[in-house]
Parts: structure tokens; sequence; C-alpha cells
């Protein structure tokens, strides 16, 4: 579980293609290196840096890329109910998938093993290293319109500048989008930038500096938006009851979170710690030697704040929630 106090806004919209239907188009290839498709735009640019990379490390890929059914909520009438929450239920099958492998990524953070070859970047976590020469990120199929990616270099002996492309590929490994680059150094120490119209892709970042024994140390993290709007849409067409599972609004979580039927949950604080509210805020109890594992929170001084909290918060059972829409 992964939480951050504050999110850019780069917000993409979906288009329907006609006033009577809607298009999600989750897609998925019929080859072994399937990936989720969610209306993604059209290939273009390929033959780009990330292109070669997807070519090169295409085992990892294919062993870590999940494996999505083909055919997940394309086309249904906007009046048609069943066919919303049948859309909304294979969405949510395949989201499953691709939480599943965010927490494969996120639980080799340390392994000395994942350091060797490209590295899966799961989401909500820092991931840190050392960069002497070159370092590949892939994360698993964007399951939202946006995507948030940071880094920060964190110090490191390299006088010389480091080099980063940021691209979207599509199931081919060819770029849907045309291909982001940043530089940072030790005067331009930050990248932070939400990506829009992502959703169904997979982000692939490439780090690289003139080869030497003097590095950059830095840490990276990437952080999907709501679901997309699409899927939204499908939610309100399906207008669920309060047990239905299918949220009667566009954005039941307008503050983050899962929609679980009833409610928007957040989080749950580690064992043996405590989840409470104050001051507006969600906090927990810090661990015996006032450590705060979550990532994204910090120590206080007495607790471990989490993030801003809701208007509606609230703590059930020992986890964070809000009441969304209703």
């Amino acid at each position: 579980m992964g939480m951050q106090r504050s999110h850019r806004n780069n917000v993409s919209l979906a288009r329907t293609p006609s006033i009577a239907r809607i298009v999600a188009g989750i897609l998925a290839p019929v080859c072994a290196a399937s990936v989720l498709m969610l209306a993604a735009p059209a290939s273009a640019q390929a033959g780009n840096p990330c292109t070669s990379e997807w070519i090169k490390f295409k085992h990892f890929f294919d062993q870590n890329g999940p494996k999505v059914a083909k055919g997940i909520c394309q086309y249904f009438n906007k009046d048609d109910v069943a066919a919303a929450k049948k859309c909304i239920a294979d969405f949510e099958a395949a989201k499953a998938k691709v939480d599943s492998t965010i927490n494969t990524y996120n639980g080799k953070v340390g392994d000395s093993q994942w350091k060797v070859g490209p590295r899966g970047l799961g989401e909500n976590q820092w991931l840190d290293g050392t960069l002497l020469a070159e370092r590949t990120f892939a994360g698993p199929p964007v399951m939202s319109d946006k995507y948030r990616l940071e880094f920060q270099r964190t110090g490191g002996k390299a006088r010389n500048t480091l080099q980063a492309t940021v691209c979207f590929l599509d199931e081919r490994g060819n770029s849907a989008l045309a291909p982001v680059r940043f530089s940072v150094d030790r005067n331009r120490t930050r990248y932070d930038h939400t990506f829009s119209g992502v959703a169904g892709l997979t982000p692939v970042i490439l780090l690289k500096k003139p080869w030497g024994f003097d590095g950059h140390k830095y840490k990276i993290r990437g952080n999907s938006g709501a679901e997309p709007e699409i899927v939204s849409k499908a939610r309100a067409a399906g207008k669920g009851g309060k047990n239905s599972g299918v949220a009667p609004c566009a954005n039941p979580c307008p503050d983050g979170g899962n929609y679980d039927g009833a409610n928007c949950y957040v989080g749950t604080p580690p064992g043996g710690t405590k989840a409470f509210l104050y001051a507006g805020n969600y906090y927990y109890t810090p661990k015996a030697n006032k450590s705060c594992p979550v990532p994204g929170s910090s120590y206080d001084g007495a607790n471990c704040y989490v993030r801003r909290a809701p208007e509606k918060a609230f703590i059930w059972s020992n986890n964070w929630y809000y009441k969304g829409c209703r």
C-alpha cells in the first residue's frame, strides 16, 4: 500500500465515438507477451530507444507482463445496465491481475538479483539505486487515464548529467505516445510529471549517463491515477445500489482509494499499529523503533502522518476510509 500527499492534475478525458455507445477498449494481444489495452492511442514513433529496450529485454516483459483476456469492455450501450455491470466486472478482474504484478514488483525492493537487467517499477513505493551507466525500469500496464512519475537525485559523486527517457509502449513494444526526455544533475535534482491518455500502456523509463565509477544516487516512483473515465461512465450507466459493487456516480472516490460497493477504502496501517484521524489527516501509530513503514508516510515526532483526509473520512476495522459520492 502506498500513499502520497499531493498529485499534479493533468486530466485526460476519454472520447466516445458516438452518442449511443461507449468504447472502453481493454484489449490484449493473443501473443505470449499480452498486456492490457484500455482505449490506448494509436502507435507512433516505432524504433525509439524504449522500443529497442523492449526487444532487448523481451524475455523480461514476457515473463512479468500480466496476462489479460482479449475483448474486455469494448462496447456497450449506455442504456444497457447489464452490459455496463459486466464491463465493470471484467475491468476489475483485469485490474486485479495488474495489482498482483504491482505487489510482486513492490515486494522485490531490496532484492539484489532484481538490480540486474531491467527492474519492474511498482506503484506508490520509492525504488532507489546508483546509476553508473544505464538502467531500465518498466511498470505494468496503466489502469488509469493518468500516470505520475517522480524522480529525485539524492546524491552521488557524478558531475555529468543523467539523461532520462520516458515512453509508454503498446503491446507490440511501439511507443504509443511521443517519448518524453528529462535530465537531472547537481543543480536540477527533481522531475515530477503526470502523463495523460496512457490507459492500457506500459511505462518504460530509461536512465543513462557516461559510464564511470562516480554515480548518481537516485530514487524513482510511479503512481496511477483514478480508474479510466470510460469505466466511471460504465459505473454511472450501471446505476448500481449500495451493495451492487457498481457506484451510482461517475467518480465514487474523488480523493483516491478504491470503491468497495459502499465506501472508499484508502488503506491499512502495518500490523501492530493503529489507524486514526487527527486534525483532518490520516495517521497511524509508529512501530517500536519509531519507524513509519507505509510508503509516503512520515514520522512527525509522535505518530506517522499519512495524508490529508477527505471531509467524510472515518476509521473502520483499523482501515482508513471515507464516504464517496452516493
